[in-house]
């Protein structure tokens, strides 16, 4: 039998399980990077920005593995549908029998925002107070979820960059919280001005968001999209990603003035932030890894509700005819 996981039954499932757990899945995978096996990923670039991106990832200790094929695709035809879809299939490792169907766009929206919650409380100074929003979509709502179920013992400050009411959701949605408070901004460089975190979520920038000027000391900057923050790239003092390899190709790559790993930061073979003056980037590209070590969480904690379908592989060895 394979079980469907269609995107109502991953958000159900996703929507029950508490946001600290996310954090920690995040950084599971991040220390255990070596023992997982992820080979690049493929990308098919199409017209006007489409794309596809396969992802393919083993975890023997779980004896499963995964491919995910994520795509970007304009609305062409009027069809109803996320402009961003991805799915994944999971194989038992071994046999290579098909286990799972899965949707994965929210359980990809979860990863990425989790991601970025654990790189803010991983690099931002201690105690930090100040954070700016860019992009008040559904990554960043993922995203300061996981954060604030790690942050219980101090207000946090939100500086929000308004922009076509989503301020008013985000607010709405987020007053749970006693220890958060908001401040609205209608620009970019009052949004960044005074903020120790910088999170953004904008999908398109043609230009960097702020002059050098705006940066204050101490400031950790995550841009989920890696788009807006260029100028940064030639003076900020550290730069940290969940993979090297796959950022190479960043224009400044070879002006960053240090560049780590954060598995290896978190194995003690790095060092992180040192001081709270520092300026520090954190470009977190994709991996799959996440994908697979979520899609394995949310396939045990399935609520039996899943679609089942007899699946009649081939189970003897065959003639053509």
């Amino acid at each position: 039998m394979i079980k469907i996981f269609d995107f109502e039954t991953c958000k159900k499932i996703g929507s029950q399980l508490p946001a600290g757990e996310y954090f920690e899945w995040i950084d599971f995978a991040l220390k255990n990077k070596d023992k997982f096996v992820m080979p690049a990923k493929t990308r098919i670039n199409q017209a006007d920005g489409d794309y596809y991106a396969c992802m393919p990832c083993m975890y023997e200790e779980e004896n499963l593995v995964c491919n995910k094929m994520i795509g970007r695709h304009q609305i062409k035809r009027g069809e109803e549908r996320s402009v961003m879809m991805s799915d994944l299939l999971l194989y038992e490792a071994d046999t290579g029998i098909l286990k799972a169907v899965m949707d994965v766009e929210y359980i990809t929206t979860l990863r990425t925002g989790a991601a970025a919650a654990h790189s803010a409380i991983m690099y931002a100074k201690k105690d930090f107070k100040t954070v700016g929003l860019f992009g008040l979509g559904n990554i960043m709502f993922a995203c300061i979820e996981v954060l604030m179920s790690q942050i219980t013992d101090r207000e946090i400050t939100f500086k929000l960059y308004k922009y076509h009411n989503h301020e008013e959701r985000f607010m709405n949605y987020f007053s749970k919280f006693e220890n958060i408070k908001f401040e609205l901004c209608e620009t970019y460089e009052e949004t960044i001005e005074g903020s120790d975190v910088i999170i953004s979520a904008v999908t398109r920038a043609t230009e960097d968001f702020a002059e050098d000027d705006c940066y204050k000391e101490g400031v950790t900057i995550i841009p989920i999209m890696t788009l807006g923050f260029q100028n940064c790239d030639l003076f900020f003092d550290k730069v940290f990603t969940d993979e090297i390899e796959q950022i190479t190709g960043f224009k400044y790559f070879n002006e960053f003035k240090s560049i780590e790993n954060t598995t290896d930061v978190l194995l003690g073979k790095a060092e992180g932030r040192v001081n709270d003056k520092e300026r520090i980037l954190v470009y977190n590209y994709g991996l799959a890894i996440h994908d697979l070590y979520f899609a394995i969480q949310f396939y045990k904690n399935s609520l039996n509700e899943e679609k089942e379908i007899e699946y009649n592989y081939c189970k003897d060895k065959f003639f053509m005819l």
